[in-house]
């Protein structure tokens, strides 16, 4: 075999493959290109991740996450002063609360890493604008926060326990469910947790489903 057979035959498998040196490979028109698939981000709504109301006095750190709303099942059976008129009946807004503390490490406290909460309320909540204590729905309130699968009021959170205690960087919580009186957009949550010397308070602003700003029918 000549030398120039010999270097045709050695030219071949390379044509064949489009791909020796110095020469481009064309794209074949019926090939198409697929981009890795991007994640899904998951979404959380800003409700659930922002509280609605926080504060801290001394050593505890409370934050407010507003719930879900209902319409009361049972009336209050209560009235105002010189009034025979129930002030919350069947049908009234109720808004649900996650209420959660979280303890705080100071210096004074050395290496202790939690806070007594011991006997921690919520008298002296208000809604702002009216003069009477905010009423607790306690008929319906109870289940609606088993539903949330939070315990009801701080007594529930810590139940059977004489001393109460929440660890340093690490929440616990609790619900609380009031009746929601009309025109009213915020509500002026007392907090009052012995051990910290004075309450806190915290203006939470209501959501539109609870002050019946939702739609235009109110509901």
């Amino acid at each position: 075999m000549n030398k120039k057979l010999i270097a045709l035959v050695a030219l071949l498998p390379c044509l064949a493959f489009a791909g020796c040196v110095g020469t481009t490979p064309t794209r074949n028109p019926s090939f198409t290109t697929v981009a890795p698939a991007k994640p899904t981000p998951t979404s959380t709504s800003a409700q659930d991740a922002m509280p609605a109301a926080s504060g801290i006095v001394s050593s505890v750190w409370v934050d407010v996450y507003p719930g879900t709303t209902f319409k009361a099942k049972h009336g209050c059976r209560c009235t105002l002063p010189d009034s025979p008129s129930e002030l919350f009946p069947v049908g009234t807004r109720v808004l649900l609360l996650k209420i959660t503390m979280t303890g705080k490490w100071i210096p004074s406290q050395g290496n202790q890493d939690f806070q007594d909460v011991t006997g921690t309320t919520l008298k002296g909540t208000q809604f702002d604008g009216r003069p009477e204590p905010a009423v607790l729905d306690t008929a319906d309130g109870p289940a609606a926060a088993k539903a949330a699968g939070l315990p009801w009021l701080p007594n529930g959170l810590f139940h059977g326990q004489t001393t109460w205690t929440v660890p340093n960087e690490k929440s616990r919580s609790f619900a609380a469910a009031y009746y929601v009186p009309a025109g009213v957009d915020q509500l002026e949550l007392t907090v009052n947790i012995p051990s910290e010397g004075k309450a806190n308070i915290l203006t939470v602003p209501l959501p539109a489903s609870a002050t019946g700003a939702a739609s235009a029918s109110g509901e």
